[in-house]
């Protein structure tokens, strides 16, 4: 955010990724105080469900957001969509178990990661 407004061109954006932000150094609070909302262009979403160190997040543990996720997805979103972000969110999930899946269940899987991050459940 610093760089594009010390660059003079307003019309760069950042991209929100909650991977990234997850394993930081921003945090919710970082965020919500620090943070012009305004700069922020896309945002990414991908989760991860196994049980390992966050240190050792890498981009093949990258899944679709279920309710095992373990990047607090729905808790960035919520925060990033009350400081005013209206626009697009869309997957980045690098897996391979997702990238080789068959149509439908591609499709199945997207359905429910969408209907999860919508609704009111934790």
């Amino acid at each position: 955010m610093k760089a594009i407004q010390e660059s003079g061109y307003p019309v760069y954006k950042t991209v929100h990724d909650t991977f990234h932000h997850h394993i930081g150094p921003d945090t919710f609070d970082t965020i919500e105080n620090n943070y012009d909302i305004s700069y922020t262009g896309l945002v990414h979403v991908s989760g991860v469900e196994c049980n390992i160190p966050v240190e050792d997040y890498r981009d093949n543990h990258r899944v679709l957001i279920t309710e095992q996720d373990r990047l607090q997805n729905k808790e960035q979103i919520e925060l990033l969509l009350k400081l005013g972000y209206a626009g697009n969110i869309s997957f980045e999930p690098f897996s391979k178990k997702v990238q080789e899946m068959e149509i439908e269940k591609i499709k199945s899987a997207i359905n429910h990661s969408i209907e999860y991050i919508s609704s009111n459940e934790e």
